[in-house]
């Protein structure tokens, strides 16, 4: 009976490893034929994850490794994004298709392939899948604005018009990610009557080089061992393919010698030959891999810049997104009081107790909060400090590195400023007009103060420039009495300063442009 028991377990093993296998195994056809309900004349590209094959970490340390100070911000998606997918692998999800349509206005649909018994709310709650419209219809959910109807299914034959899609799964291969780049039927017509001849900026010739030379393309991108990429492009014969790759080489060349490209990427010149192709019959074909020297000086002289720049111009719109909530809950504070708040509220002895982003709460949608403060003590009283960790996003520089409670958004306090006294001023009193005068400004983590202390930016007109600047490179950030944010470059005349703190007359008046 043992031996019986035994046996059975080790079959079932085994039939179940052999079905597994059989499942998996790479079958293009196979891919066309799932995704061919959904393909439309107007489809431009098919993309593939199959995400039991995502090596997330290896992605992020490749990222991390392009923008080495930012590594800290990855830390959140190392811990989230594997949570999400392996979620996702046991919801019953493998693989994920996107199918995109030419017109930039329509969605993408999303293809999960599932059993029939498939949980679809398990999918619905994973993040991978969270807020998406998912429809059962046979072996997949979809998420689209225009699914086909409950009668679609996967057996449908692939469309007369696109007989490339399992040959462009085929040439993409085995792969963490594909993606399947078919040219709608139209295209070439379309080019060729409107472009008849190419630019002369890239060397002129017949547009049909172009309509020719690529058909269709196929991009495939793996993870194991390492980080590699692989390009087909079919053409239509092989003279087609090869005049094709004498373009690119034509045009890779024209753009190395363009003056603005070797002085923003000046080893651009010799990794050129990397991007080149080669002919293998009527298809060029495209291999690249981390480890390639060439890749590694264009990581370092031209994605490493550009993930750094997004990331500043990102980082600097959420700042400039958090001080327009400030400057709009200041107007509303005026609206309902007739005042700007004082840089401070104060005791009866002329103590200060709690700075003036504790006063505006209610105008960031903080009521709850702003009504859990003692307001005849000071911030630090034993309960009001209690408080001090519950400070409100709009308060949090997205490009401090500090881990407190600190605000880098301050106001400007001392004579001549808005917040001169302990009495809140009024727009009309400010005579310079409100759009040439500064109500608060984003410093550095060295002059960022705990929010709802009253300690603000002290104005030295001797050294009006004193505090400002460091978070970003020659420039600070500032709001305006009139609402509008600018960003203001460093070095600036110390006049012009001055006569932006000060809310008195002055000729003339402050110019940053």
């Amino acid at each position: 009976m043992k031996r019986f028991l035994v046996f059975s377990v080790l079959s079932i093993i085994l039939v179940t490893a052999a079905n597994s296998f059989a499942q998996d195994k790479f079958d293009p056809a196979a891919r066309a034929k799932l995704i061919a309900p959904f393909i439309e004349e107007q489809t431009a590209a098919v993309v593939h994850v199959d995400f039991s094959r995502i090596k997330i970490d290896s992605l992020l340390k490749l990222v991390a490794q392009m923008v080495p100070e930012d590594e800290e911000h990855f830390s959140e998606a190392k811990q989230h994004a594997p949570q999400a997918i392996d979620s996702f692998l046991k919801a019953g999800g493998k693989d994920i298709y996107f199918v995109v349509q030419a017109s930039i206005t329509s969605k993408p649909k999303v293809i999960i392939p599932v059993n029939p018994q498939t949980d679809q709310r398990a999918f619905m709650e994973n993040e991978l899948c969270k807020d998406m419209p998912l429809k059962h219809i046979g072996d997949v959910l979809v998420a689209s604005d225009s699914a086909p109807d409950n009668s679609a299914s996967s057996d449908k034959t692939a469309p007369d018009q696109r007989p490339e899609l399992a040959v462009a799964f085929e040439a993409a291969g085995d792969t963490a990610i594909q993606v399947l780049m078919l040219p709608p039927k139209y295209y070439r017509r379309v080019i060729e009557e409107t472009m008849p001849e190419l630019p002369k900026e890239i060397g002129g010739g017949p547009s049909s080089v172009v309509t020719n030379g690529c058909l269709w393309a196929a991009l495939s991108v793996d993870f194991s061992p390492q980080l590699t990429a692989r390009l087909v492009v079919q053409s239509q014969d092989a003279a087609a393919a090869v005049a094709l790759n004498k373009k690119l080489g034509e045009v890779v060349q024209t753009v190395a010698q363009m003056p603005q490209v070797k002085a923003m990427i000046p080893k651009f010149a010799e990794t050129t030959g990397i991007f080149i192709p080669k002919v293998e019959g009527n298809q060029l074909v495209l291999s690249l891999d981390a480890k390639q020297k060439e890749i590694g000086d264009l990581l370092n002289s031209v994605i490493t810049p550009a993930l750094r720049e997004a990331r500043g111009s990102a980082e600097r719109m959420a700042s400039i997104n958090n001080l327009k909530q400030i400057g709009l809950a200041m107007h509303n504070y005026h609206d309902a009081h007739k005042h700007l708040p004082a840089a401070a509220s104060y005791s009866p002895d002329g103590k200060p107790l709690l700075s003036w982003r504790v006063m505006i709460l209610p105008m960031i949608e903080q009521g709850v909060l702003y009504d859990q403060f003692h307001f005849d003590e000071p911030w630090d009283s034993e309960h009001n400090k209690k408080l001090i960790d519950k400070m409100p996003p709009e308060y949090r520089s997205p490009k401090s590195k500090l881990k407190d409670y600190r605000s880098n958004y301050v106001v400007p306090v001392g004579p001549g400023t808005v917040f001169e006294g302990r009495e809140g001023m009024s727009f009309k009193n400010i005579t310079d007009g409100t759009s040439c005068t500064i109500m608060a400004v984003e410093v550095d983590d060295a002059h960022a103060v705990i929010w709802t202390k009253p300690d603000d930016l002290p104005y030295d007109p001797k050294e009006p420039s004193k505090g400002l600047g460091g978070l970003y490179k020659n420039c600070f950030i500032a709001l305006f009495c009139d609402g509008y944010v600018r960003v203001i470059k460093l070095p600036c005349p110390d006049e012009t300063l001055r006569a932006a703190f000060s809310a008195a007359a002055h000729d003339p008046r402050p110019d940053f442009d």
